[in-house]
This record gives C-alpha cells, sequence and structure tokens, in this order.
C-alpha cells in the first residue's frame, strides 16, 4: 500500500469528519461557552484532511516501510489489532469504571506494548490520565465520566 494511498484515505475521512461536525448545534445563547459540540472534531477533522493530504502529495509513490515476509503476517496486525480492542474497552467500561482508573491502565498498556520501561510507563499513564482530566474536565468542562470514583466527584 503506498502512502498516497494510505494519505488520500486519512483525507477523506478528515472530510467526513468536519461535514459531521459541521452538522452538530452550535451553542446556547444562554451559556458563556463559545463554542459548541462540533468544535473539537471540527478541529480534528480539519487536522486529519491536511495531514492526509500531505502525506497523498509529499509520500506520493513510495511505500511504506514493510519488513519482508511480514506484510500479511498475523504480528503486522497485532499492534494495531490492540489499539482498536484498547478503545473498544475504553468505550465499553468507561461509564462504569472511570476515566480517571481505566484512561491509566490502557495507557500503560499500550506503553508496555510498545516496549516502555515498566516505571516510565506507569509515570506517563499516570502524568497524561491527570492532565487530560484536569484540561477537559475542569478547563474545557467536558464531562468526562467518574465510574467507581463517583462517591467522590465533588472533589475530584
Amino acid at each position: 500500500m503506498t502512502q498516497r494511498l494510505v494519505g488520500a484515505g486519512f483525507a477523506l475521512f478528515g472530510i467526513v469528519v468536519v461535514i459531521m461536525a459541521i452538522q452538530l448545534p452550535q451553542p446556547l445563547a444562554a451559556t458563556r461557552i463559545a463554542y459548541g459540540p462540533g468544535f473539537f472534531p471540527l478541529l480534528l477533522g480539519i487536522v486529519i484532511a491536511a495531514s492526509g493530504t500531505w502525506l497523498a502529495l509529499v509520500g506520493a509513490g513510495r511505500a511504506i516501510d514493510e519488513v519482508e515476509g511480514e506484510r500479511y503476517s498475523l504480528r503486522a496486525f497485532s499492534k494495531p489489532a490492540v489499539i482498536c480492542i484498547a478503545a473498544l474497552i475504553y468505550v465499553f467500561f468507561s461509564q462504569q469504571v472511570g476515566f480517571l482508573i481505566l484512561a491509566p491502565i490502557i495507557l500503560m498498556s499500550l506503553l508496555l506494548l510498545g516496549r516502555v520501561n515498566i516505571g516510565l510507563s506507569l509515570v506517563i499513564a499516570l502524568a497524561t490520565a491527570i492532565i487530560v482530566y484536569i484540561v477537559f474536565a475542569k478547563i474545557l468542562l467536558v464531562p468526562l465520566p467518574l465510574g467507581l470514583l463517583s462517591p467522590w466527584g465533588r472533589y475530584l
């Protein structure tokens, strides 16, 4: 698969995200928030479309690096499959378990899969989850699921 094809796929996906984000409702006039629910998906779609376009134009004709013999092996698909499974685990269990518990577990698992030191993985996973929680839940007021930590929600 060439970079041109991968880039075109990402550009098309980004355009679809932008179109869907534009269709989301605008912010209510009664709120003081200047952006609506489509703001971040719109930004993400623009970045994905621009990156895909750049990859399709600049990387035209060059093949993605592949180790000979591993093109269609199970090993070549195992890491992307684990990432998809991790995303599905978050989608299905985040309401019950909570962001602050589940996100570090998933992130640490993925870092360990990438052969990062266990101590460094733990520090990165905890710090990232806490920073993301502060930025999204406290600053941007995006409700993240508390799950098992609901009894202590007023302190978080």
